[in-house]
């Protein structure tokens, strides 16, 4: 049997909301929004961990919006069945004995109202299907992909230039130009492309002073090194020092809704090194830093930073046990009565970090007397380190990565 191919490009977001009912009654769905969230998050640290389990990827800046990925195989899940639907569940982290599916997309939905009402940073972010001219879909799938995602509909022949041309601009315009450049080029039996797209831009609540900014170094490892663009400040913020870890973590709010988390392994402390920290950390770290940072006078020093990076997940979401959605035993009957296939999933990424905020689209001395150990008067992100980007209501990882050599090009 002929088989078609669904291109899927990913380039994503969340949050809460609350409400009360009657004691005798169900409780409201967004009670289970954490859990949505504690999924969300589980997804990002196996996700990351596969990335940098890849030789493709070892060594080398990650940098990824794992809300956006999770968000786009929740919404294929819309249209698949049988063992591609479950695997697809799995893959995420659903858990039926949490909430329905329907709940899911409906949580998921909740989510998306919510950052369509945030004003303290600059956030966009959403969904797009292009459907083959020579395709046609079910209906119920697509009013679905509207209802709970906000998805954008276009029915295009991806069998001439100008369709790319099409959805390079479109993502483009949606990404404020940070992604330009979101396909290359199309098979000209896809059927069907899927996108989902985010872009961020805070500003930061107490901007570094650029005068301060100076050339600096960045350890690579122990036997190299690169010039970076160092920023600096002197002030009081939010620092943590996880002595499980041995990590030193400073927290950067956005306008009192979103932080940056920056977290660097104690050289001092056992030669801890970024594997050591990456092999590690999980979503409870995250909840424990929020809870445990407070405000010190510190000395931090934070490269600025511009990256760019692209993944082709196929073997990922294969090594995560999603592999039939690539295959002639995908079930998509959902989507179309057509027999269909994903022949691609792609994700690309960017951040930029300087002294105004972030656009996404780190010595310590001691002296020879016996004092106690200050791991946090001084902070310098200066040899590799890892980045989440949050939200400061539900801890919900927009952006995850590690910076392993800022000069990187992709």
């Amino acid at each position: 049997m002929e088989r078609n191919d669904v291109f899927l490009w990913i380039c994503g977001f969340a949050i809460v909301v609350c409400g009360n009912q009657e004691t005798l009654q169900q409780p409201p769905i967004s009670a289970k929004l954490p859990s949505l969230i504690n999924m969300n998050n589980d997804f990002a640290f196996n996700l990351y961990k596969r990335l940098i389990e890849s030789p493709d990827y070892q060594s080398k800046n990650i940098f990824f919006s794992p809300f956006s990925v999770s968000m786009a195989l929740s919404e294929l899940s819309l249209g698949a069945g049988g063992d591609t639907k479950q695997q697809l569940l799995s893959g995420i982290g659903y858990n039926s004995t949490i909430f329905s599916t329907e709940e899911m997309h409906q949580l998921f939905h909740s989510l998306l109202e919510d950052i369509g009402n945030r004003t303290e940073v600059d956030i966009d972010v959403g969904t797009a299907l292009y459907a083959s001219d020579r395709f046609k879909p079910h209906s119920k799938f697509l009013e679905d992909m509207k209802e709970f995602y906000h998805s954008d509909g276009f029915t295009v022949d991806f069998r001439v230039k100008e369709t790319v041309d099409q959805i390079n601009k479109y993502v483009e315009e949606k990404t404020h130009g940070k992604i330009n450049q979101a396909v290359d080029d199309l098979e000209e039996d896809t059927f069907m492309l899927l996108l989902t797209y985010i872009y961020f831009k805070g500003k930061w609540d107490k901007p570094f002073n650029p005068d301060t900014t100076s050339e600096s170094k960045f350890h690579i490892d122990d036997k190299t090194t690169v010039p970076v663009q160092m920023m600096h400040q002197y002030e009081y913020l939010k620092v943590y020092y996880d002595a499980e870890l041995s990590t030193k973590v400073l927290c950067l709010d956005y306008n009192d809704s979103f932080s940056m988390f920056l977290a660097v392994p104690d050289v001092h402390m056992g030669r801890k090194t970024i594997k050591d920290l990456e092999m590690t950390v999980s979503r409870q770290h995250i909840k424990k830093w929020r809870r445990g940072v407070s405000k010190d006078e510190v000395d931090i020093y934070v490269p600025k930073l511009s990256l760019k990076t692209s993944y082709s997940l196929n073997d990922i979401l294969k090594g995560m046990g999603m592999a039939d959605m690539f295959s002639d035993r995908a079930d998509f009957t959902g989507v179309s009565e057509e027999s269909i296939f994903v022949s691609q999933v792609l994700h690309k990424a960017t951040l930029d970090i300087d002294e105004q905020g972030t656009t996404a689209a780190a010595v310590t001395e001691v002296n020879e007397r016996l004092v106690s150990y200050s791991p946090l008067s001084i902070i310098r992100f200066d040899r590799p380190f890892m980045i989440f980007i949050t939200d400061q209501t539900n801890d919900n990882i927009l952006f995850f990565g590690k910076v392993v050599n800022p000069n990187e090009k992709l």
